[in-house]
């Protein structure tokens, strides 16, 4: 069995070490020559490679799972520079922005300068540990400038270590195309370097060949590559090392992401009591638990759930409106939190005449903190999400100690059914990648596709769509996959909606759904907040040709005045 587990202490302990050294931008080379003077310096350089996988591991809002707040599904409270992006105001001078472009950059500056110190200390290493730490560098060095196209589009193209801004300057941005093109090559070489799996503890975490054909598969989707998309993520797929959680609704609490028997994580990143930890817990949350309530999923993505019979609720004969959250896709109540489930040890309700709840743990009924009557500063759209928000942290929500899943193998059987599908390759493969989704798992049961539902193209496309709005919801996919599928600007420009904090759910609105099986309301028969309808937080603000790319940041402007913008900014 692989898994990856990003081990957190060694990388702390290295940063402390050689923070001064590895931390400059683009990057300087070491003033101590005989620094790599060990095969272990050069594995700890190797390791500090690892540390802007997930890009702002400090944050309160962590990505990637912050995107899809950016998107329809999902709502951040709290004003930040994140949300001046979902409501389209982000500029040159943003400074989450310029922390992604600069993280990353600092990331590709590792892996050029470990690349380097490992032909100039090749004599340091054995054979295997100079192709693993090779294999690593190359993987890490394409994760990061996948993550740059995706969201700056052209950007400099830096493959030496660059020893002063000066050197610096001399860049300009190259095309992404070409820049694509470095990144599948670094990934196919990576794949050809790395080992299968680990078998020491010690190394157990770290790239495989798998991890690089994962995040080849991915980026070859996001540019429309079908073919080496589907090369990549079929390899994953026969390598056996890989397979679905079978408990979908532990698979992002604690329990589920740090289970040794977890086959289905590809990659994830580690943090460590006392040394690393994020503040998801506090944001998300309810108030009865102590948190935030800040990252919450919209009435969007609530509504998007099909019925079990796989129709979605405006035609599904299951449906009621009376109890609308029975009979859904299970992973609706597995992944978010909904009026009257168990969260925590609370029944959650945000009905404005909720003043009290049942206390499991008390056995009786308390005062609701959830009850928008309580307080103002509930979730604003009365329902919460699970992924990655665990309960069990109520007593030390700024001290999450728990892993973020960065990707996991159902993203790799969307992936490939997905490219077979644009590719119009559709066969019996695609179906059983679909279906694993939805039935390999004991507590996720939907009905089987076979291969005359799939068969059409166009409604293929619509079907897998839906499935990597649902499955994926809350990992920060949505933002990425509306741009490339041209999306962005019909959805992006809509009404964030919440759940109608008065009367019965019979009296909610009905809902219609699009060509696209999107939810579809009528904005403009709504009133404002308090009412029976549904609620309008806040509108935002898509414009084409200018959101559908991040503004270079205004630093590496004046850094590289040659440097050319983004449209619109």
């Amino acid at each position: 069995m692989k898994k990856i587990i990003f081990n957190v202490v060694v990388l702390i302990l290295l940063f402390w070490s050689c923070s001064d050294m590895l931390d400059k931008y683009p990057l300087a080379e070491p003033t101590q020559d005989t620094f790599w003077s060990t095969a272990g310096e050069i594995d700890g350089g190797i390791v500090g490679c690892y540390r802007y996988v997930i890009d702002l591991p400090h944050a309160d809002w962590l990505m990637p799972m912050m995107l899809d707040l950016s998107t329809d599904i999902g709502f951040p409270r709290q004003e930040s520079e994140a949300k001046t992006i979902a409501m389209g105001q982000h500029d040159v001078y943003n400074n989450f922005i310029r922390a992604i472009w600069q993280n990353a950059y600092q990331g590709i500056a590792r892996c050029n300068l470990m690349l380097q110190t490992l032909d100039e200390k090749s004599g340091l290493l054995t054979q295997s540990q100079y192709k693993q730490f090779k294999g690593e560098c190359l993987f890490l060095r394409a994760f990061y400038y996948s993550r740059l196209i995706s969201f700056f589009g052209d950007v400099p193209l830096v493959l030496k270590p660059v020893g002063t801004e000066a050197e610096a300057a001399e860049y300009v941005r190259e095309s992404k195309d070409i820049v694509l093109e470095k990144i599948l090559e670094d990934f196919t070489d990576a794949t050809n370097l790395l080992p299968v799996r680990y078998t020491e503890a010690t190394q157990i975490g770290r790239a495989t060949q798998g991890t690089a054909n994962a995040f080849k598969a991915r980026i070859a989707l996001y540019n429309k590559k079908w073919d080496v998309a589907i090369d990549a993520a079929q390899q994953v797929m026969a390598s056996g090392q890989y397979s679905l959680y079978p408990k979908y609704g532990e698979l992002f609490l604690a329990s589920g992401l740090t289970d040794a028997s977890n086959k289905e994580i590809i990659l994830k990143y580690e943090y460590s009591p006392l040394v690393l930890m994020h503040k998801m817990p506090l944001q998300g949350l309810s108030r009865n638990l102590g948190g935030y309530a800040t990252i919450v999923p919209t009435q969007n993505l609530i509504d998007s759930y099909h019925c079990i019979d796989d129709k979605n609720i405006e035609d599904s004969p299951l449906f009621n409106k009376a109890k609308p959250f029975e009979n859904r896709d299970p992973r609706l109540r597995l992944s978010m939190v909904v009026p009257g489930d168990r969260f925590g040890d609370y029944r959650y309700e945000s009905h404005v005449d909720s003043a009290q709840c049942w206390n499991y743990a008390k056995n009786e009924m308390v005062v609701n903190m959830d009850c928008y009557n309580y307080s103002q500063y509930t979730s604003f759209t009365g329902y919460h999400t699970r992924k990655f928000i665990d309960p069990s942290y109520s007593d030390r929500k700024e001290q999450g100690d728990y892993p973020i899943i960065i990707c996991r193998y159902a993203e790799v059987l969307l992936t490939y059914a997905e490219a077979k599908i644009e590719a119009n390759e559709i066969d019996q493969s695609v179906v059983t990648a679909l279906n694993e989704i939805r039935q390999g798992r004991d507590d996720v049961k939907m009905p089987a596709f076979n291969l005359a539902d799939i068969s059409d193209q166009a409604k293929a496309r619509v079907i897998v769509r839906h499935e990597r709005k649902i499955e994926l919801a809350f990992e920060g996919f949505r933002y990425l996959d509306l741009r490339r599928w041209d999306n962005f600007w019909k959805y992006a420009n809509i009404p964030v909606l919440g759940r109608p904090v008065k009367g019965a759910y019979t009296d909610w609105p009905d809902v219609t759904f699009d060509e696209n099986d999107e939810p579809v309301y009528d904005y403009n028969a709504y009133v404002p907040h308090p009412s029976t309808d549904y609620r309008v937080l806040e509108n935002r603000t898509f414009v084409q040709n200018k959101h559908e790319l991040w503004p270079i940041p205004q630093r590496e402007i004046n850094v590289s005045p040659q440097m050319t913008q983004n449209p619109g900014y």
